[in-house]
């Protein structure tokens, strides 16, 4: 959400039983109603409840990007969705433990043409995930 204050704001804010926090916070130079030039600050902030943590402040910045995304295809969604499970359900590399990470790299990635194709198979998985979380 979006605001303004004739003063600088404080990064926590406590209102209506959530805190506020504000982020992108600039100076800008206006001119009023009244013809009167003044420097107020602008700024968007996030409202988060309960305990503030790190990760509830990075979910909330996330979310409050993606309500800025403009218009959108709902059947590019159900591709998308479809493509990413399919994806991870594909990738035998997402049921390895760490160990089994290792041992199946040294085992089945050893020349250029099986190092492409590992890379490949990575890439989708990464992208996969990328989507799944926006």
């Amino acid at each position: 959400m979006e605001a303004q204050s004739d003063t600088k704001p404080e990064r926590f804010i406590k209102s209506r039983g959530k805190t506020q926090f504000a982020y992108n916070i600039h100076q800008v130079t206006i001119e009023d109603p009244e013809s009167k030039i003044r420097t107020v600050f602008e700024y968007d902030y996030v409202e988060i409840e309960n305990k503030i943590t790190k990760a509830k402040i990075i979910k909330a910045l996330e979310d409050a990007e993606l309500e800025l995304e403009e218009e959108f295809d709902p059947s590019e969604i159900e591709s998308t969705f479809k493509e990413v499970k399919e994806a991870i359900k594909l990738s035998d590399i997402t049921k390895l433990t760490y160990k089994e990470l290792d041992t199946y790299i040294d085992n089945h990635v050893n020349d250029l043409a099986s190092v492409k194709a590992y890379l490949k198979k990575l890439s989708k998985l990464v992208l996969a995930m990328i989507r799944h979380i926006r």
